[in-house]
């Protein structure tokens, strides 16, 4: 089996615009001439405190019919570590993601956003549509889930910068190993292996800045009527934080499907991939037969 976002993968690197840029890129190994053989690339964007690495496996198998794109987000993985500047805002990230996607000559792309990063893709949506051809929000919000308290952001990045990642990582990996629910603890070891690689590349003031455009981020329920393209909604069927996003999503996006996954939390494509894959590959058939 490969690996689920728990391996080490080499990233792709380059200056772009003044900053630096990592992204994972998995060429299409569609057949050429067959019918997946124009499909558009499909970026992957993940969510805080995570990595490329997250959609390690699941960026392989997807690449069997397309090209596929997971970058670093600023902050994050191997990407520049200093704010841009507009600092680590949603302003800035999304800037970010258009100079790739333009680098790359990507002009129209399939865009899936994880966590956080769904609230990145749903900005660059809002502000790039033209440059999308359908959406895929992966147990995100269009605003902060009420289950999750700033206060404890708040002490995690005071942490951080007064004593360093590395002993944010050891109180946090403390706190959550004598709780951690049944499908984190299938994973093992390799779990806080890959957690600890996830937030060891970040740095104190990236870890404050992301988070703080996150927990500061207004809500954009009222503007989701205007994203008029394919979008496809998944959601663990556990993941309680952050089923109500995916409700207000189903709710008010005009051209939406949505798939609760059974036996996933927070990380579908890891915890049930299967059923997370297929339901991925239906929505991206679906949007080539109506030609969107």
């Amino acid at each position: 089996m490969r690996a689920r976002g728990v391996g080490q993968s080499i990233p792709v690197r380059a200056e772009i615009a003044g900053s630096s840029f990592a992204w994972l890129d998995e060429p299409s190994r569609a057949e050429p001439g067959g019918p997946y053989a124009d499909a558009p690339p499909l970026a992957l964007v993940h969510g805080f405190t995570g990595h490329r690495d997250d959609f390690l496996g699941a960026a392989q198998e997807l690449a069997a019919r397309r090209r596929v794109i997971v970058p670093d987000l600023r902050g994050h993985g191997d990407s520049d570590e200093s704010p841009g500047p507009y600092g680590f805002s949603f302003e800035q990230l999304v800037k970010d993601l258009l100079t790739l996607l333009d680098h790359l000559g990507i002009e129209r792309c399939d865009l899936l956003g994880h966590s956080f990063g769904g609230m990145v893709v749903l900005r660059f949506a809002l502000a790039h549509i033209e440059r999308v051809r359908s959406l895929i929000f992966l147990c995100t919000s269009p605003e902060l889930p009420a289950g999750l308290p700033s206060e404890g952001f708040d002490k995690a990045a005071e942490i951080a910068e007064a004593h360093g990642i590395g002993r944010l990582q050891a109180l946090a990996e403390r706190a959550a190993r004598p709780v951690v629910s049944a499908q984190i603890a299938k994973w093992g070891e390799r779990y806080w292996a890959h957690h600890r690689r996830r937030l060891g590349s970040m740095t104190p003031e990236s870890y404050r800045g992301i988070g703080s455009a996150m927990f500061e981020g207004r809500s954009l329920v009222e503007r989701l009527p205007e994203i008029d393209c394919p979008t496809l909604v998944i959601v663990g069927e556990m993941d309680l934080d952050w089923l109500p996003g995916a409700d207000l999503f189903e709710q008010n996006l005009p051209r939406v499907e949505r798939i609760t996954l059974a036996g996933a939390e927070h990380h579908p494509h890891q915890e049930n991939p299967a059923a997370w894959h297929a339901a991925i590959e239906a929505h991206l058939d679906r949007v080539a037969r109506e030609g969107a």
